[in-house]
């Protein structure tokens, strides 16, 4: 075992973690996979390209410098890099973007003050008449200049991945606004056929962008995990089904997770820790690989050691947070390492390189 993490990128130290997450995936590994996800997890403090962009109107794809965004892109993978650990650092087309809520008609917004970009209501909203996807369209235009110019300055140094894409009930929760779930109860054929409609879009903007993203070891990235995944692997997330019944999850958002896991060879699915949280049901669906966020003020490792273990016995699982000192305690001392891998936000590389020598040094 090395006696410190790898602090500068090279061909071995990538063909190194990337052999890690290939038993990761087999759940063969013998060690916790460890990592480190540097500084703020919101994205303008995170790609300062992104603290230029307009306030008080809706964003369209010229207001996103997409140098200036590669050159931060360039600076993130330094910056992991520094930090050393399992992970490899993924890009992909800047995340802070609600990309297909923008591609639905959904005017988007900088917030400088939260750090975020977010998606409002389309104006006059009505379910016949939603975008289906345009591969010439202005978004999609913007999202494969992101991805081309990524692939040229990656020069092979690290991957690319699907951008994040919310799921059926966050695009509903997007275009219902506050009325998301009331919508579901009074107009249940409308909702249904709005659901279908948001399904072929995130399917083919995922596949979008697989076609335009090179593989890397035979394989591409997960952004914001910087985990190593099998190629063809998408990002997906339902944060809104918290809000939901296991009824209504069944009824209204099940049938099309299941269609969107059978449209890709892969997928892996974010999830909090919080709230109504299908779990049982995305390890029926064939999901290749689970995440679940420890949160801020939600339950600890331990509360959460019998949902790591169910997952565990039938998927890989990443495990991302904020993650305190009791937690990390936790979790490499009670739960197996075959296919875990254990993603921890650090604010220096000091930092991450004292947790490596605590948990994997030891």
């Amino acid at each position: 075992m090395s006696k410190s993490p790898p602090r500068a990128w090279t061909p071995d130290s990538a063909d190194r973690r990337v052999g890690l997450f290939k038993a990761f995936h087999r759940r063969e590994n013998t060690r916790h996979l460890f990592g480190f996800f540097l500084g703020s997890e919101y994205p303008m403090p995170r790609y300062p390209f992104s603290r230029n962009l307009p306030e008080g109107r809706p964003l369209a794809p010229e207001d996103f410098d997409v140098p200036a965004f590669v050159a931060d892109s360039e600076r993130l993978f330094l910056d992991h890099e520094s930090c050393g650990g399992d992970f490899l650092y993924s890009a992909s087309a800047f995340w802070g973007i609600p990309w297909l809520e923008a591609m639905l008609g959904c005017p988007i917004f900088a917030n400088r003050q939260t750090g975020s970009l977010y998606a409002e209501p389309p104006p006059n909203f009505t379910s016949d008449a939603l975008p289906a996807f345009d591969p010439d369209g202005p978004w999609p235009r913007l999202m494969a200049e992101m991805l081309a110019a990524l692939a040229a300055r990656s020069a092979g140094r690290f991957p690319l991945a699907t951008t994040r894409m919310r799921g059926v009930a966050d695009l509903l929760a997007a275009l219902y606004g506050s009325d998301f779930v009331f919508a579901l109860l009074d107009k249940p054929d409308e909702a249904l056929r709005v659901a279908r409609h948001v399904t072929d879009l995130f399917i083919a903007c995922g596949r979008f962008q697989l076609d335009r993203i090179p593989l890397f070891h035979g394989g591409v990235g997960s952004f914001y995990y910087h985990a190593w995944m099998p190629p063809g692997t998408v990002w997906h997330q339902e944060d809104a089904a918290a809000l939901l019944s296991p009824e209504l999850y069944a009824q209204f958002i099940e049938p099309f997770d299941r269609q969107i896991v059978a449209a890709f060879p892969h997928v892996v699915m974010h999830q909090h820790s919080t709230g109504f949280v299908p779990t049982e049901k995305y390890l029926d669906m064939g999901m290749s690989a689970l995440e679940l966020h420890i949160d801020s003020g939600g339950p600890s490792a331990q509360a959460l050691y019998d949902r790591h273990l169910a997952i565990l016995r039938e998927r890989p699982l990443i495990i991302w947070g904020d993650i305190p000192p009791a937690d990390l305690d936790w979790l490499f001392a009670k739960l197996p390492p075959q296919g875990l891998a254990i993603i921890t936000v650090v604010q220096t590389p000091e930092q991450a390189y004292d947790l490596w020598k605590t948990y994997v040094e030891r």
